[in-house]
């Protein structure tokens, strides 16, 4: 019950940092509503690397299963989003649907498993990317902590149990980014090896 109470407390500090500053305001609606279309540029760069199939399969299919997931949960229990449960007008206007879990979040944790497994880097960055979000959406008054945590935790494993999933089509992704690069529509030269089996992936060093 402590529990709770303190990520409740959060989610109100966050919110009420709200409306002291128009500028701060402009940023994080702008972050809240818009700033998700920056995975567009992680998929982007994941396409750029020898293993990017593989990956950005798992990031894509990944962030489809962990959206559905939280449709279904936000159907079988519906939890008010914190607009409509503290009677205030959120940031920016919103559907009175289910706040928990967070199905922005669902996906940016399926997007940030793949990129993970590519590159700890990108990973990290985009781990980044969702920790903002998460902050704006709160900070907007349109969830609590623990719905964009729990959207992110059920991303993560989406996208790990996709990854671990699509382990056997590895063969037939090297197939497919050979002809791809034969063709110049992915990064590399004809000749190279392909994108990294299973096996050699255990083993690399993440860039």
């Amino acid at each position: 019950m402590n529990a709770v109470a303190s990520i409740a407390d959060l989610s109100g500090a966050i919110h009420a940092l709200a409306g002291r500053s128009a500028a701060l305001d402009d940023v994080t609606r702008f972050a809240a509503q818009d700033l998700l279309y920056a995975v567009v540029l992680v998929f982007g760069i994941l396409w750029c690397r020898r293993d990017g199939l593989r990956a950005g399969l798992a990031a894509g299919l990944g962030a489809l299963v962990a959206v559905a997931i939280s449709a279904i949960i936000g159907d079988v229990h519906h939890s008010a989003r914190p607009f409509i449960a503290g009677h205030y007008a959120p940031l920016f206007a919103h559907a009175d649907d289910a706040a928990f879990p967070s199905d922005h979040l669902a996906a940016l944790g399926a997007v940030t498993a793949g990129a993970w497994m590519s590159s700890r880097r990108i990973g990290a960055a985009t781990a980044v990317l969702a920790l903002m979000i998460a902050f704006a959406r709160v900070y907007a008054g349109v969830h609590y902590v623990g719905d964009v945590t729990a959207g992110f935790v059920i991303g993560v494993a989406a996208g790990l149990l996709v990854w671990s999933a699509i382990r056997p089509l590895v063969p037939m992704l090297d197939r497919l980014d050979a002809g791809l690069r034969r063709r110049r529509l992915r990064p590399g030269t004809h000749g190279k090896r392909p994108s990294l089996s299973a096996v050699e992936f255990v083993h690399m060093d993440p860039g």
